[in-house]
């Protein structure tokens, strides 16, 4: 047995899929979330104090199935038991990673599962997990008769998890409106609410929240040594260079200066060269035009309030702050802001009948027509109706992993 050895027995006593299919599914979509999950938390766990040693997989209903269909679990095998301050963290990233409504953590001694559907307890609150089962009461299982400890163990058997019993028996702890990828779009959603009522047009708060995530994105976004693509070592490096007037600790930070907002906006720009920034103009005439735009619409008091909901310190329409803070935005689905076009269009929409297509909506139909399990990457693809563009990155996605997969060697 490696690691914690537990997924051993609750494959023996539990009836759970064997350790392999955990780990390394054979099924071509569960294996996609698998390896998902090995590189979206993977580095940020090995760069905690006790996570060297984690071994990241999912449990998924099908484990050999191709079909992309989400796991009931996350899971992280330990080879020790770890403190609750590091378990705060791999919960955080599990609950960022927003694609199963749970996450199992194995100790040597201890199987722990954790909703991925509620809110995170605050540093102050101790974490509960939703259910728990010790080595003691696993192995109890494969004596000749069940003793009450050990039937109370069934509750973490593969038919009560794999057919939502487990889910519907818990139902208080696992509503999916308390994901994090759904609670972070309400608080946008709300934030984007008030910017209009300061008077701001919906194309150009559409383009600072898709900004800020990208930003929060690189801030998050660590390397293997654990250093951020964007670093306070960095922005200290701008000030010196004359790019910002001082050395900024943070984005809430920059946001407070409207002047420095925009020299950091055109300094990313220039880096990434993408489509979140304005002066996408044929000649510099235009781009400069474009950027001169924008910087008359949007004044401080936009920027402040940008500033207080990235810094956590915004009130929602619920009457509670906001939870920028507690979201991994290197781990939340790249999808995710195909879903906050969504949403907003929608909302624009409601009266014109504009509908789009929920995420498990686009695997099920890729999984028919560009399935995981194929090495025939040379395609072109054609969505004449896109709207998000999910269909689209999905697709390009399963194109990635077949070429990946076409020279392997």
């Amino acid at each position: 047995m490696t690691t914690s050895g537990l997924l051993e027995l609750a494959h023996e006593n539990l009836q759970w899929p064997p350790r392999e299919q955990v780990m390394e599914p054979t099924g071509a979509g569960p294996s996609i979330y698998a390896t998902l999950a090995r590189e979206k938390l993977g580095r940020n766990i090995r760069n905690l104090p006790e996570g060297e040693d984690v071994e990241i997989g999912v449990l998924s209903p099908n484990p050999e199935g191709d079909e992309t269909e989400a796991p009931i679990a996350l899971v992280c095998d330990f080879k020790r038991s770890i403190s609750e301050n590091t378990l705060r963290e791999i919960y955080k990233l599990a609950w960022s990673f927003s694609r199963t409504p749970s996450f199992i953590s194995i100790e040597p001694n201890r199987i722990r599962i954790w909703s991925c559907y509620e809110t995170l307890p605050s540093e102050s609150e101790a974490l509960k997990p939703v259910d728990k089962v010790s080595r003691k009461q696993l192995e109890s299982l494969s004596q000749p008769s069940l003793s009450q400890q050990a039937a109370k163990t069934l509750r973490l058997h593969w038919l009560s998890l794999v057919s939502g019993q487990f889910f519907q028996k818990n139902n208080k702890r696992f509503q999916r409106k308390y994901s994090a990828d759904n609670l972070l779009l309400s608080n946008l959603k709300s934030v984007r609410k008030q910017l209009a009522k300061l008077n701001l047009d919906y194309d150009t708060i559409h383009d600072l929240l898709a900004r800020i995530i990208f930003i929060q994105f690189l801030l998050d976004r660590k390397d293997a040594q654990g250093h951020p693509a964007l670093s306070v070592d960095l922005l200290a490096s701008l000030h010196e260079s004359g790019e910002l007037s001082k050395p900024y600790q943070n984005l809430s930070e920059i946001l407070r200066d409207r002047d420095d907002t925009y020299r950091f906006f055109r300094w990313l720009n220039d880096k990434f060269n993408g489509d979140l920034f304005p002066g996408k103009g044929a000649t510099q005439v235009e781009r400069d035009r474009e950027w001169r735009a924008e910087e008359q619409k949007v004044t401080q008091d936009h920027l402040d309030l940008l500033a207080q909901f990235v810094s956590g310190n915004l009130k929602m329409e619920t009457g509670q702050l906001c939870l920028w803070s507690q979201y991994s935005f290197d781990v939340i689905p790249l999808e995710f802001i195909s879903s906050i076009y969504e949403e907003f269009v929608r909302e624009e929409n409601a009266d014109k009948g504009v509908h789009y297509t929920p995420s498990h909506i686009v695997d099920f139909i890729l999984d028919g027509v560009l399935p995981w399990n194929s090495t025939n990457w040379d395609l072109k693809i054609l969505d004449p109706a896109c709207g998000s563009g999910i269909f689209l990155v999905k697709a390009f996605q399963r194109l990635v992993h077949r070429w990946k997969q076409a020279n392997s060697g």
